[in-house]
Formats: structure tokens, C-alpha cells, sequence
């Protein structure tokens, strides 16, 4: 699996490249079959949410993929106290 990174989505959530390759290393992991099983985000708000990155030590960051118009797209928002503050889609997914 290939990542396209988002200029757009990436200067609303900067990752460093640390954070990076742990996207990377987990995306390439994902069992297609899981993949296949996500509807579309808007409609349904199916995701595959990434255990590797650590809200808690990544200042609130959570990373996931989910499905945007047919294609696969990886997400992230920081989460406050209370509640998800917004999420950007910063990458797309080639299978």
C-alpha cells in the first residue's frame, strides 16, 4: 500500500516524520478485507482507528482511515477535553 501525504490536511495537523512512519507502517499492516468493510465516512462514520499513535502522549492527535468518495483516505483531529475539535484528511491510500 502507497500514501499520497496531503499538503492541505497536513498544515492544519503537522506530523512529524516519526508520526509519519508510524501511519505509514500501520496503513501497509490493514487487512484489505477491513478495508472493504468501510461505507462511506460522511454516511456511516466508519473508520479503522490507528493504535499506534497515543492521543494521549501525540497531544490529542488520533489518526484513521476511512472511505471518501470511493477512496481510501486517512484522516486525523486533535481531540480536546469534552470532545473532537476537527479532523483534515491528510493522506490517500493506493492499494
Amino acid at each position: 500500500m502507497r500514501i499520497k501525504w496531503l499538503k492541505e490536511g497536513l498544515e492544519m495537523i503537522p506530523l512529524d516524520e516519526e508520526l509519519k512512519k508510524k501511519i505509514e507502517k500501520w496503513a501497509a499492516e490493514v487487512d484489505q478485507e477491513e478495508l472493504e468493510k468501510l461505507g462511506e465516512y460522511e454516511d456511516t462514520g466508519d473508520s479503522i482507528v490507528c493504535p499506534l499513535i497515543d492521543p494521549y502522549v501525540e497531544g490529542g492527535k488520533v489518526v484513521k482511515i476511512v472511505k471518501h468518495r470511493g477512496k481510501y483516505m486517512v484522516t486525523a483531529g486533535i481531540y480536546e477535553q469534552g470532545g473532537y475539535a476537527e479532523e483534515y484528511y491528510i493522506a490517500v491510500l493506493f492499494l
